[in-house]
C-alpha cells in the first residue's frame, strides 16, 4: 500500500505550514531614531561620525587618549570637507620602488653560545638549501623552481628569489655554507670590496 501524502515528512525538516524568518536584516541593521529632527538630518548612507558632524555634535572626544579615533576622525572631517567644497581635484597615487629583499644592516647580531642562539638573517638550514639551488642552477630562478630534485621544498619562484635576494645581502660573517663560483659576483661583500679597490 502506498502512503499518504499527509504524513509524509517534508525535506526541508518542517511538517506544516512554518514560516521562515524574514532576513532583511541580518547582517545590517539601520538605527532606529527616535527624534524627529535627528531622524529628519541622518543620512544612512554616510557614515555616523559624518552624521554627527552635520548634528553639530563633536565625534571621538577621547581621540587625544586614542590614535584610531584621531585618525578616523581626520579622516570624516577630510570627507566633509572634500563634500563641501565639491573640488573635482585628485590628488596622485605615489609609487615607492619597493626592493625584493630587506636591508641587513639594521639586524644586531644577538649574544649566544651557538649560531642557531643567534639572530641571522637567513638561518644556516636556508643558507644551506639555497646554497644547492644557486649551484646548480644559477640566477635562473624558474629553472630552479621546476627542479624538483634540488627544490625539494617546491618552493615557488618569487620565494626562491626573495631567499636568495636575501642570501646575497649577508656579510661574510654570516655566511655559514661555502658560496658557489656561479654567484660569487652577486654577492654584496664582493661588491663592495670591488668597490673599495
Amino acid at each position: 500500500m502506498g502512503r499518504k501524502a499527509g504524513t509524509k515528512k517534508r525535506r526541508a525538516g518542517r511538517i506544516g505550514k512554518t514560516k521562515l524568518k524574514n532576513r532583511n536584516y541580518q547582517f545590517y541593521k539601520p538605527p532606529q531614531i527616535n527624534d524627529k529632527t535627528v531622524r529628519e538630518l541622518w543620512n544612512p548612507r554616510k557614515s555616523p561620525a559624518a552624521n554627527m558632524a552635520v548634528l553639530g555634535l563633536q565625534t571621538a572626544v577621547n581621540s587625544s587618549i586614542d590614535a584610531r579615533a584621531a585618525i578616523a576622525l581626520q579622516s570624516a572631517q577630510e570627507k566633509n570637507s572634500s563634500i563641501a567644497t565639491k573640488s573635482n581635484s585628485k590628488k596622485a597615487i605615489e609609487l615607492f620602488d619597493i626592493p625584493e629583499s630587506d636591508n641587513m644592516n639594521g639586524i644586531m647580531m644577538l649574544p649566544g653560545k651557538t649560531f642557531a642562539q643567534r639572530k641571522l638573517p637567513v638561518s644556516i638550514e636556508d643558507q644551506k638549501y639555497i646554497r644547492k639551488c644557486l649551484a646548480r642552477h644559477g640566477d635562473d630562478y624558474h629553472a630552479m623552481m621546476r627542479d624538483i630534485k634540488t627544490n625539494d621544498m617546491q618552493y615557488t619562484e618569487s620565494k626562491l628569489k626573495k631567499m636568495a635576494a636575501r642570501f646575497f645581502l649577508l656579510t661574510r660573517d654570516q655566511v655559514k655554507v661555502e658560496v658557489p663560483e656561479k654567484i660569487k659576483h652577486l654577492m654584496a661583500y664582493n661588491q663592495s670590496e670591488k668597490m673599495g679597490k
